[in-house]
């Protein structure tokens, strides 16, 4: 194995060239300064994710159940699939603009979400089942939970009086029920996660800024020296008097 300038060949031409210990220390050393610059931004990185405020979410499902009789049919229960219809256009409208000032208007100061359940995946999504996702999210826990008791009240509240609205008994009339409530969690990545790809960005970075600057070099002195009152041009050397 032959090599070049600190830089090691292991078998034919075509082969990349592979860098000896003392030769990466030595491309460190010579652009020590630019080296220091990325430290010091993983740095500034790191002590932003350890010192970011942690977010609380509070989440449920809401079941959207059938009459209990249907002696005196329900107005909605004539669309084929009015269950998972109603849910949809429950979510649509709690996730309008007038809604979330209305939630706000009543307390509600965290950010909250309605969706559909997907019970298969985003690239073939499937919303066949009368199932809404409710999510709450604030830097607060008290303020997570209490926006979501004001959301849920809200939705259930204005679907009662939808459908009293269209005259249905409240024997035929659709019913929502709540299940799985979390309470306020806490919502973190995975510490260590985000430390080990930090430190794996790091070493890419360190190595990829070094080798630019190897390979590119900048001369300060051919930029801004003077020689004789002119300037010293970026390819050469500066222009004498016999020159001109």
């Amino acid at each position: 194995m032959g090599s070049i300038g600190g830089f090691g060949y292991a078998g034919g031409r075509n082969e990349a060239p592979v860098m000896s210990l003392p030769a990466i220390f030595g491309l460190l050393r010579r652009h020590l300064i630019a080296v220091l610059v990325v430290l010091a931004v993983a740095a500034c990185v790191d002590y932003e994710f350890k010192h970011t405020t942690a977010s609380y979410a509070e989440t449920s499902t809401m079941v959207f159940v059938p009459p209990e009789s249907g002696v005196h049919p329900n107005p909605l229960e004539a669309v084929g699939g009015a269950l998972t219809e109603s849910a949809g256009v429950i979510a649509v409208q709690a996730m309008s603009p007038a809604e979330q000032q209305e939630v706000q208007r009543m307390g509600g100061a965290a950010s909250y979400d309605v969706e559909l359940v997907n019970s298969y995946n985003l690239q073939y999504p499937d919303f066949s089942l009368p199932y809404l996702t409710i999510t709450t999210t604030a830097a607060d826990p008290s303020t997570a939970h209490s926006t979501y008791t004001i959301l849920t009240k809200l939705i259930t509240n204005q679907f009662k009086a939808q459908q009293a609205g269209l005259g249905a008994r409240s024997n035929n009339r659709e019913q929502i029920v709540v299940a799985g409530d979390t309470g306020p969690l806490i919502q973190q990545g995975s510490p260590k996660r985000a430390l080990f790809g930090l430190i794996l960005l790091t070493l890419v970075a360190v190595f990829s800024v070094a080798t630019f600057f190897d390979r590119h070099p900048v001369r300060i002195s051919r930029l801004w020296a003077r020689a004789g009152g002119q300037s010293v041009p970026l390819g050469g050397r500066p222009a004498s008097s016999a020159d001109s």
